[in-house]
């Protein structure tokens, strides 16, 4: 007991000199500074005057209805769930969903998912490059395995972008 009061005397400070209040604030305002200095997740935006290149990627939207599959359209515009364009949709290959399914034995079979299908829309956006990254209207970094809502004029889908390629030679830039 005696040692606790030496620590914090009567009127709330440590040791007499500081008050564990303000002790407490200013250990949370440096942290604050602390966090806001080391914050690392900058979105990187494409800025001034830049040649775009043409580039397709492929949109992997799994386990998804057919009925929705079915809206996905060549032609049709493509933009994320922000309003953000993400190019247009150049082609769309509709699979059956399948996934694995465990045996008493300890393997796995692939099984087909009733009702369900995959859809790969192939999607062609004009890019930018900036230090070997390509952003879709100067702002949406093109990354694989990247997961994102999808939006067009009548389907909305989630999906996963599985390749992205430069279209260069066909297009006749050299």
């Amino acid at each position: 007991m005696s040692a606790v009061k030496k620590f914090i005397d009567k009127n709330g400070r440590i040791f007499g000199k500081v008050s564990f209040i303000d002790l407490l604030v200013v250990l949370a305002v440096a942290a604050a500074i602390l966090v806001a200095a080391t914050k690392r997740n900058v979105v990187e935006q494409v800025t001034g005057s830049v040649n775009t290149i043409p580039v397709e990627y492929v949109v992997a939207a799994r386990n998804i209805r057919g009925t929705v599959a079915n809206l996905l359209r060549e032609g049709d515009d493509i933009r994320l769930e922000n309003g953000v364009p993400a190019g247009k949709i150049v082609s769309v290959e509709i699979k059956d969903a399948e996934a694995p399914s465990p045996k008493a034995d300890g393997t796995y079979v692939i099984g087909k998912i009733e009702s369900k299908v995959d859809a790969f829309i192939t999607v062609l956006a004009d890019c930018s490059v900036s230090n070997g990254r390509y952003y879709a209207d100067r702002t949406f970094e093109l990354n694989v395995n990247q997961q994102q809502n999808f939006v067009t004029k009548y389907a909305v889908v989630t999906g996963t972008i599985d390749d992205v390629a430069e279209l260069l030679r066909e297009y006749g830039a050299t």
